[in-house]
Parts: C-alpha cells; structure tokens; sequence
C-alpha cells in the first residue's frame, strides 16, 4: 500500500465512518467593542470556515481501532481529509419526481457579482428550483486547489427554461479567484478539513464506544 497522499478523499475516510450524530456550520469568529454611544461593533477575527464535530456510534473493538488508526494518523501536522454534510441530500424538486442525476448534469457558475456575495448559475434542468439552506460547491485556484462549499440565501432560486438563474446571495462571500464558468456541485458538495481534536471512546466488554473529534475547513495545502 502506498503512502497516503492528503486529502484524504471521502472514500479513504469520511465514508468509512460509523457516524452517529455530526454538525456542519459555518464558523463566527469575532470579537465586539462597545462604544461611548453604546453602539456594539463586531470585530470579524479571519475569515469565515466550516466547522463540525462527529460522534460515532458503538462497535465492535476491532472496527472502532481501525476508525481510531485513520482519524489519529489525521492528528500528524499537513494531515488532511475530505468532508460534506451528511444530514444534506441532493436538491430535489416536486416537478422532477424521478430526481436528478447531478453528476451527469453541466451546472456552472454564469456570473459572478461585484461585492462577493451573489452570482448566477447555468446547465441546471429547466425551471428547477433550489431552495435556501442548500449548498452547491466549486473549485478554484491551483497549487492547492481550494474547496468552495456555499449555502443558498435566498427563499427559492427558480432556474428558466434554459436552466438558468438569476443572481443569488450565498453564505460566506465568494473568496478572490473563483471564475465564471467553474463546475458547481449541488449533490453533497466537499471541501477540504483539518482535525483539531480527537477523543477516543471508553472500552465495554463487547462493545466500544466510537469517541468524537472535531474538525474545520482549511484552504490551504495542509504542509
């Protein structure tokens, strides 16, 4: 077996897990100051990551020590691993009732707005409409690639008939780099996460328990 290469894709990983319960938001770190008038300022402190914690469930001892082995090799500095939401599914919409098949659907970014917070997209089914929570997900830049995973502000985003939208307003901004015409996800969209911490769970006689440990989003190259 060959060393592993980081990220660990889904496959190698993320998929593997016994996951009992999981959250994925975005992070807020800040810092606030009130003023003289009584005004509260909120001091942004870097940008704006996912974040989550994974609980996994009870198994037998030789399954939990194989999770434990890939999740403590990810403690090793520039360790790094593939991550999507789980409790999300693919958008749907009750005028497809046989669903979508998106990895087989073109959609790309059609525009993107002044300001970092809207764009447009094309290639989806005609008259399809997304819904706000869902996310959709790009790549951009090179020497690391970076993961982009964004979630839908609007109330609903209806596509025309040629499947194309309007703008919308997503969460977080768009960072510099991203381009027009970039292939978006919308079926469990990955980004790229670090491990902060891990905690293993207690052994029983027959079963153990899975632990937890917590992770974030990084855009680097993880070295």
């Amino acid at each position: 077996m060959a060393v592993q290469d980081w990220p660990l894709p889904v496959s190698a990983f993320f998929d593997l897990l016994g996951i009992e319960e999981a959250t994925f938001f975005l992070s807020g770190e800040s810092t606030n100051s009130v003023t003289a008038g009584g005004e509260v300022i909120v001091h942004r402190r870097g940008t704006r990551l996912w974040q989550g914690e994974v609980v996994l469930g009870k198994s037998e001892p030789d399954v939990i020590a194989a999770q434990d082995t890939l999740i403590e090799s990810l403690l090793e500095p520039g360790a790094s691993f593939m991550i999507y939401d789980r409790r999300q599914f693919a958008p749907q919409d009750p005028a497809y009732p046989g669903g979508i098949n998106w990895a087989a659907q073109p959609v790309t970014i059609k525009s993107l707005v002044p300001g970092n917070r809207e764009l447009s997209l094309q290639g989806l089914p005609p008259n399809f409409t997304l819904r706000r929570g869902q996310k959709i997900g790009f790549q951009y830049l090179a020497s690391p690639v970076r993961y982009a995973v964004h979630r839908i502000m609007n109330a609903t985003v209806t596509a025309d008939s040629t499947g194309a939208t309007a703008r919308f307003e997503v969460s977080p901004f768009i960072r510099p780099g991203v381009v027009v015409g970039a292939s978006v996800i919308l079926e469990r969209p990955q980004l790229r996460a670090k491990l902060l911490s891990f905690k293993p769970g207690p052994g029983r006689s027959r079963r153990t328990e899975g632990g937890s440990f917590s992770w974030q989003q990084t855009l680097g190259g993880g070295v």
